[in-house]
């Protein structure tokens, strides 16, 4: 193995930890990963969860890994084997909580997006109703106007229908006083006609005295 430590972080799933240090299965690998507190992720693709394997561990190889695992002491021989089966056997489920943790964590984010478009939404209903209350008021006082126009409109048809009533009554006067003015024309006529008639009837009657 080469000895030149990468700076950066390498990401690799619980198989490929396995491939790279020598371990027999993947429960192991993630057994170690839990042990050391190696930080976890999972995937975008493919779902999988990954480990960041520090570059140290790494560098070290299969070999060393294998070195730093305890000796099993006879008496002992069995406990490493039931370790590894319960880890075997807890990982999957692990996997499967960590998969629903996740997925519970997008529904979250999800929810405060629902939120925060449920917010913007009644933030709009509020900006809707404003300008509906706005339409309200213009629109009642334009109807209070058109009322006052109306009633001004109704006053002045009044006003002129009193002024043509004036009117007729005024015709009616001029031409009953028009009537009257002609018929003392004809009573000053007939009375000039009647004076005349004397004075020629008193001229005659002096005539005929002096004759």
């Amino acid at each position: 193995m080469s000895d030149v430590v990468s700076p950066f972080p390498t990401w690799l799933t619980y198989h490929q930890v396995a491939e790279r240090l020598g371990l027999r299965t993947a429960s192991a690998a993630a057994a170690r990963a839990r042990r050391a507190k190696w930080p976890r992720r999972t995937r975008n693709d493919s779902l999988e969860a990954e480990v960041c394997v520090p570059a140290e561990v790494l560098a070290a190889g299969p070999s060393t890994a294998r070195d730093r695992r305890p000796r099993r002491d006879d008496t002992a021989v069995d406990a490493p084997a039931t370790a590894e089966a319960v880890a075997a056997a807890v990982a999957p489920l692990r996997s499967i909580i960590e998969t629903l943790s996740e997925e519970l964590t997008v529904a979250r984010g999800g929810n405060d997006a629902l939120r925060d478009q449920l917010a913007a939404a009644q933030a709009e209903a509020a900006e809707f109703r404003g300008k509906c209350a706005g339409v309200e008021t213009a629109l009642k006082h334009g109807i209070d106007e058109r009322r006052d126009l109306q009633q001004k409109l109704d006053h002045v048809r009044r006003e002129y229908q009193a002024v043509q009533e004036r009117i007729v009554r005024a015709q009616a006067e001029t031409l009953d006083e028009r009537r009257r003015r002609l018929a003392m024309e004809d009573l000053l006529e007939r009375l000039r006609h009647e004076l005349k008639e004397r004075q020629q009837a008193n001229q005659r009657r002096s005539w005929w005295r002096w004759r």
